[in-house]
């Protein structure tokens, strides 16, 4: 063990969350982070060793591992911080709990408080020309966003990996069976290096053994990544292959669900806000195509790329549900706020532009047009120069507005209600055509 850095331990069954955890804890923390699947395995260690911060998933396979390592360390008097994600007994006088919808990074700034690191200091911390980077907390197929070393017998780091390259699991396999336990990258890149490998673990949802609600979770954490890096306007290919992976999983999940309610119930604790609007759309507009004479499975496939990105580049969470100007005058906003509302549909379709060949034809266009205006700069109270997917996804959009808006706000709401409203609000052909398809989703 490191003396100089402090020793953080993670229990945790869920190997991917596990590793999402170390590699930021390792690189803004500068901590030295164990690993354990096992609450036994974990028991053992600490008697031997003296953490700074242990962090638990709450239960394994109901047993509340987080009243475990509790006691641990009352018995024991033991100066350790307990940080406890998920449902426990444990009181909020012995570990500082989180729900298990807690952000990676949220982890992340709570042990730097614990263990008072500052983001200053952490960039001004001499790593050396090259930083090391643990083999376990490499992933098969992660596509390298800077070249890749490895130290010789004579101490000299050589380039082992170019930039854009994949680490193929024979890598690993040859890398492990050599001996090897970590490889390098230039100091400069280890904050680059560590976001990709971040934004890879969270968009591995797809594994058949992650239970639904844990691929909920990890889609969200990936989802957060992905609009951090849009934001910064930093659209990297590693980006693009999140951003992919993460539509993918978006799909299978709304497939996976047969209910809207079923849909709410398993979303209410697990995903942020703009996420769990961006799925539930995407449930609902689904259904919608599903129902339509001229639905396919690539409208469906398009539909559910503008779920992902028309709201992407919002600066606030509740903004989501500002669907007129009326809705902005309520809020009171600064005229530089309205702008981000006003002008986010074009702003999203431009991001777009940065992914290339990677998007199906017309998406940009129906994200441009997802507030109902051709331009994507404006409102439009009663849309219907558009395209036929962009006013699916409006009805779909307004439908959820309404349900979360309701839940937000603790009050019930009715289909037939809601319904009605929408009725009122979007007339035509197409639009009733549209709600009639939604009012046979099943509930």
């Amino acid at each position: 063990m490191s003396e100089q850095n402090p020793l953080i331990v993670i229990v945790d069954n869920h190997k991917r969350s596990g590793q999402l955890y170390s590699v930021g804890l390792e690189a803004y923390v500068g901590a030295t982070v164990v690993e354990f699947g096992l609450i036994e395995e974990a028991v053992e260690f600490l008697s031997s060793n003296s953490p700074a911060i242990i962090i638990t998933r709450g239960l394994f396979d109901q047993r509340d591992a987080g009243v475990k390592f509790a006691q641990m360390i009352e018995s024991g008097n033991l100066k350790i911080h307990l940080i406890v994600i998920g449902q426990t007994k444990v009181s909020i006088h012995q570990a500082t709990i989180y729900d298990e919808n807690v952000e990676v990074r949220d982890i992340i700034k709570k042990c730097a408080s614990l263990l008072g690191v500052t983001a200053k200091a952490m960039a001004e911390k001499n790593v050396g020309e090259y930083y090391p980077i643990r083999l376990t907390l490499l992933c098969p197929n992660l596509s390298l966003v800077c070249p890749v070393y490895k130290k010789n017998a004579e101490g000299e780091y050589v380039k082992f990996l170019d930039v854009e390259s994949k680490i193929h699991p024979e890598i690993l396999t040859i890398l492990q069976s050599s001996g090897e336990k970590e490889i390098y990258v230039q100091a400069a890149h280890r904050l680059k290096f560590v976001n990709s490998i971040s934004m890879f673990l969270a968009e591995m949802m797809a594994d058949d053994r992650l239970s639904l609600e844990d691929t909920i979770m990890l889609s969200n954490n990936s989802y957060n990544i992905v609009r951090d890096s849009a934001r910064r306007m930093m659209i990297s290919p590693v980006t693009i292959q999140a951003t992919e992976a993460n539509i993918n999983t978006m799909m299978s999940i709304t497939g996976k669900i047969p209910k809207l309610n079923q849909f709410l119930k398993m979303t209410t604790s697990k995903v942020n806000f703009v996420f769990k609007h961006s799925l539930l759309t995407c449930f609902v507009a689904s259904h919608i195509i599903d129902k339509m004479e001229w639905g396919t499975n690539d409208q469906k496939v398009k539909i559910a790329f503008v779920c992902f990105f028309s709201n992407l580049l919002l600066n606030q969470d509740d903004y989501i549900l500002v669907h007129s100007k009326e809705d902005m005058d309520l809020m009171n906003l600064a005229d530089s706020e309205r702008e981000n509302i006003i002008n986010h549909p074009i702003n999203a379709a431009k991001i777009m532009s940065k992914y290339y060949n990677s998007l199906p034809f017309g998406v940009e266009t129906i994200v441009k047009q997802h507030h109902g205006n051709r331009y994507g700069n404006d409102f439009a109270q009663n849309p219907s120069t558009i395209s036929p997917l962009a006013l699916v996804y409006i009805i779909s959009d307004e439908w959820v507005t309404l349900i979360l808006k309701a839940e937000k706000r603790k009050l019930p709401l009715t289909r037939a209600e809601s319904l009605s409203i929408i009725k009122n609000k979007y007339k035509g052909m197409m639009f009733q055509e549209i709600i009639g398809a939604l009012n046979e989703l099943t509930i």
